[in-house]
């Protein structure tokens, strides 16, 4: 197995892991984590879908995550301090 099959295998892992833990922490604690386990699902796709030259896609992966997670904490702040 070559060094960049290792990364994309690691790199689900750590989705998956995103994604277990998001759900667990929504279920027993508050529901203002359900954007992160959404995140983790749609890392998880990205990363298992990327075939060939991983590093390029992986770039952009890292940047549509990074919009997608900066959005998730503006709605979370917008939820959480919300007047009443």
């Amino acid at each position: 197995m070559n060094s960049e099959e290792v990364i994309v295998y690691m790199t689900a892992l750590v989705a998956i892991g995103i994604i277990v833990i998001g759900i667990i922490t929504s279920l027993f604690h508050s529901t203002l984590i359900v954007p992160i386990a959404v995140i983790g699902i749609i890392l998880a796709a990205f990363v298992l879908l990327s075939k060939g030259d991983f590093s390029h896609k992986i770039e952009s992966i890292e940047k549509l995550c990074f919009i997608i997670t900066f959005i998730a904490i503006i709605c979370s702040f917008i939820l959480l301090y919300k007047p009443m």
